[in-house]
């Protein structure tokens, strides 16, 4: 019997050969028959049992042989069940009058004790060992539909498979003589195929014939019936012609990091230089990725802090601007399509937020001439509200303020930003967020605002996320990460070395302000049986609190503890001065502030909108024997 096996990895190009080959009168080059790595039917029967979609190949050549249908064909399969493989492949040949059995089989490179027995019961079979690009295979496996069930015994990963199989196929096929084996290259076949179809047909003993240049000319049992289904690769009937272009178009995807051992090893001996390759899209994404990360981790290796409850918060704190970080740039940083989204809250905290504010911030990007709608309904007790433009690196841009809002009698009110004089809020072209602030003196009794924003005119839909902008959104997050880190901790230095239990104003400049605020910080560091007594007179404002925060800035939290009082919760004189206890937990004094178990952290003074100078509070540090006045 004349038989040639076609082997390789799966998704190497072994279905298009086939067919090719199969134009060629001299040849019988029927789909999977899947009978090669067996040496009985039955075996073949219980593995068919399992993988039920390749059932079909045999029965296809059948009905090709012998012009019968498909049940027909099943029947014979059936009558085969106590027969050899040998018995069948016996049968096979006395039907092919003369023609050679092409016998494409890629489960062979997964089945080394059938190649040696193959290569001993046919010793003058031909061997065609079709080879493809490791990163062409990869992809495309990775793209199969249900792959894992698909290439079950091939190998475990896609990124090990075409280094296994095509390790299996060298090794057997050096056995064989060079005269009668071939490996053909899958980028040479779909890009010039005449001289590789040339040198095959020289293999099996045959001369060219022009019809195996077109692979769709004719049946050549690319489908079949229910039952008796081609098996090979489902895209090949719908393609109509070869595509040179699919010899790397797999490639523009495939990162060669991701290649196995053994496939990294194996691709030069087989022509394939994978360190060639220019890096893919992916692998910026990789990259960027993997510096937040390493960003991340940096960061927690220098969380080097006296105290365990620091220490520990300040891990918490990292994982919270992580979060905050890729929400801010990889969820909610589209500026065609801005949302505005509550910036900090009870479980997100940065920069000294206000337990009294809410913080709404959207994305927008006035550089190309878009321009925003901003439309809400602020309620008429609101204590304020204010809109702020912010530029690139925190640079405060144009901003107003809610007596300076134009509104109807129900206190609604729109403003257009953008870059253009005539905007009711200016921006001078880098600006990337829009930040609304509104402040309570009770939250229980004052409704929040209604806002709302939009893109004017509504741009086209967003285009799909890709590599390129996932990339491009991490480093932002990345760089967002240590910037806040580096703000932070230098507050913190700043802070604990001037105003070490007194109070100075500041600026905070570098801290997203309020700029209707001024602020005055005070850097409290109490032993476990002290407290500090704050006194002063409140000064005429809109708005005045008093906060505890962390080494990290972030409030205490005011979901569990009494740390913050805001002027209309503080209990004053007949000429408005107070006096504030900062305790080590509950206190029986009516102005006491909790530390929740910290020694050392912020007390920061915020007054909004003031009027006139702002009287400095005094400090005293105090031990709890020590009566308040």
């Amino acid at each position: 019997m004349r038989i040639a096996f076609l082997v390789g990895a799966p998704r190497s190009g072994t279905t298009l050969l086939r067919v090719m080959l199969a134009g060629h009168p001299g040849l019988f080059s029927p789909p999977e028959m899947i009978l090669a790595p067996f040496t009985t039917m039955a075996e073949r029967r219980a593995r068919l049992t399992e993988r039920w979609w390749e059932r079909g190949g045999l029965r296809r050549a059948l009905m090709d042989l012998e012009g019968i249908d498909a049940d027909a064909a099943k029947a014979r399969e059936a009558a085969w069940d106590s027969a050899s493989v040998a018995d069948v492949y016996r049968w096979l040949g006395e039907r092919l009058h003369g023609r050679m059995l092409v016998d494409k089989c890629p489960h062979l490179c997964a089945a080394p004790d059938a190649l040696r027995r193959l290569a001993d019961q046919f010793p003058d079979a031909r061997w065609i060992w079709l080879v493809r690009h490791p990163g062409s295979v990869i992809r495309s496996i990775q793209h199969m539909p249900m792959s894992e069930v698909l290439l079950q015994g091939y190998a475990d990963d896609p990124s090990d498979l075409w280094g296994v199989a095509n390790e299996t196929l060298r090794a057997a096929l050096a056995a064989i003589p060079e005269e009668r084996r071939l490996r053909v290259h899958y980028e040479d076949l779909v890009t010039d195929p005449q001289p590789v179809l040339e040198r095959l047909c020289a293999l099996l003993g045959l001369p060219f014939h022009p019809a195996t240049l077109d692979p769709y000319e004719g049946d050549r049992m690319r489908e079949g019936p229910p039952g008796a289904r081609a098996v090979g690769d489902p895209n090949l009937a719908g393609r109509g012609r070869i595509q040179p272009e699919l010899a790397t178009q797999w490639l523009a995807g495939f990162d060669p990091r991701s290649a196995g051992p053994i496939t990294r090893r194996l691709a030069p001996a087989l022509g394939y230089d994978l360190d060639a390759l220019a890096p893919p899209p992916m692998r910026r994404v990789s990259d960027s990725l993997g510096a937040l990360l390493q960003s991340a981790q940096t960061l927690e290796q220098g969380l080097t802090v006296g105290s365990d409850l620091d220490a520990v918060e300040g891990r918490r704190f990292l994982l919270r601007m992580l979060a905050a970080s890729v929400d801010l740039f990889v969820e909610a940083g589209d500026p065609d399509h801005p949302e505005l989204h509550h910036a900090e809250g009870p479980t997100r905290k940065m920069f000294a937020d206000n337990p009294d504010a809410d913080y709404w911030r959207a994305p927008i990007r006035l550089d190309d001439g878009r321009a925003y709608e901003l439309t809400g309904r602020l309620p008429p007790d609101a204590t304020y509200l204010g809109v702020l433009l912010y530029g690139r690196g925190g640079r405060v841009g144009a901003r107003i303020a809610d007596r300076d809002l134009p509104r109807d009698a129900d206190g609604r009110f729109r403003l257009r930003i953008a870059a253009d004089p005539q905007a009711d809020l200016v921006g001078g072209g880098d600006e990337t967020a829009v930040f609304v602030r509104q402040y309570f003196h009770d939250r229980a009794r004052q409704a929040p605002a209604e806002l709302a924003i939009r893109c004017v005119p509504p741009p086209a839909a967003s285009a799909p996320l890709g590599p390129e902008r996932l990339a491009h959104d991490l480093e932002r997050a990345r760089r967002n990460l240590e910037a806040v880190f580096t703000r932070t901790l230098a507050a913190q230095r700043l802070a604990s070395t001037t105003a070490l239990n007194r109070f100075i104003p500041i600026d905070g400049e570098q801290l997203f302000p309020t700029p209707d605020n001024r602020y005055l910080v005070c850097w409290y560091r109490l032993g476990p049986d002290q407290r500090l007594i704050v006194r002063g007179q409140l000064p005429t404002a809109r708005y005045t609190s008093f906060t505890l925060y962390n080494h990290w800035m972030e409030s205490l939290d005011y979901r569990r503890a009494r740390i913050s009082r805001n002027d209309r919760q503080l209990a004053v004189d007949s000429d408005g001065r107070f006096t504030l206890v900062v305790a080590h937990g509950p206190h029986a004094h009516p102005n006491a502030l909790d530390t929740t178990g910290h020694l050392a952290g912020y007390l920061l003074v915020r007054v909004l909108l003031p009027e006139g100078d702002i009287p400095l509070p005094s400090a005293e540090v105090r031990y709890d024997r020590e009566p308040v006045d």
